[in-house]
């Protein structure tokens, strides 16, 4: 019998992760036609309860991509002699591309440069979706002339990715703080914050699975690729106790516990 049933995946997943944690139970909440509630109530070691919210933090439209370019299966088939490869910046551009994606590669092989915006200015004006591609959009095509799309008797795919993200790491996490109070300010977090401080309970837990795109690059790189303990509190209401960051691709969790950030290991045996 699933005990956690009538919650998502990811909230099933953030409780199993506070339970390991805090040695607590979880118990869905928010089912049952409640309305306006958390998402699980946790009972403590010592017998106190806790009100468990979870939500995700992306950029706009990122999971949006994301589930696109799954029902995709991050591949499209290959028209000419390269590999391809397809970043999406947005959700409506993945539609767009689907019908344009093979005329623009094989006119960029034609004239043998390996992104759309080296095309000849004349080209790109000509081509509607090439101007758009090039002016408009935050997708970007790039082909890989040394990578044929036919090896070993087998045709290659166009791989679809998310849009590439560089820069400097922020390894102190000092933009930590500053990075979440504009997060936090996002459309859907507010209603999250608001129906956790209504919760009649010993302590309100705001759990964060993070999204790729969720925080700046150098942040969200930091809290991925170390062990370092941000240095400020983060900007939490007064009656939100506790904040879980889930940062994608790492091993750990970070749990601010109302006076000191700490680090926790749940994925690990």
């Amino acid at each position: 019998m699933d005990r956690l049933k009538g919650l998502t995946e990811q909230e099933k997943a953030a409780c199993l992760i506070a339970e390991r944690v805090l040695s607590a139970v979880a118990e869905p909440w928010d089912i049952a036609g409640r309305s306006g509630v958390v998402d699980a109530m946790l009972t403590l070691a010592d017998g106190r309860r806790a009100a468990f919210e979870v939500t995700v933090l992306a950029a706009e439209g990122a999971l949006q991509t994301d589930s696109l370019m799954r029902r995709e299966n991050h591949s499209w088939p290959l028209p000419g002699k390269w590999l391809w490869s397809i970043r999406i910046g947005a959700p409506a551009d993945i539609l767009r591309l689907r019908d344009s994606y093979q005329r623009i590669i094989l006119a960029c092989e034609a004239a043998g440069v390996q992104r759309p915006e080296d095309l000849p200015w004349r080209d790109q004006m000509a081509d509607p979706d090439i101007r758009w591609l090039v002016e408009e959009s935050t997708s970007k095509m790039t082909g890989h002339d040394s990578a044929p799309a036919v090896g070993g008797g087998e045709t290659r795919s166009a791989m679809l990715g998310p849009p590439a993200r560089v820069g400097i790491v922020d390894r102190s996490l000092t933009g930590l703080r500053p990075a979440l109070e504009k997060a936090f300010a996002q459309h859907h977090m507010p209603r999250h914050l608001e129906k956790l401080m209504r919760a009649e309970a010993d302590e309100r837990h705001l759990f964060i699975p993070m999204h790729l795109s969720a925080l700046p690059f150098s942040v969200i790189d930091g809290l991925m690729a170390s062990e370092t303990l941000p240095p400020d509190a983060p900007p939490l209401p007064q009656a939100i106790t506790h904040l879980w960051l889930a940062p994608p691709f790492s091993r750990r969790v970070l749990l601010w516990n109302g006076a000191e950030w700490r680090n926790h290991h749940p994925y690990d045996d």
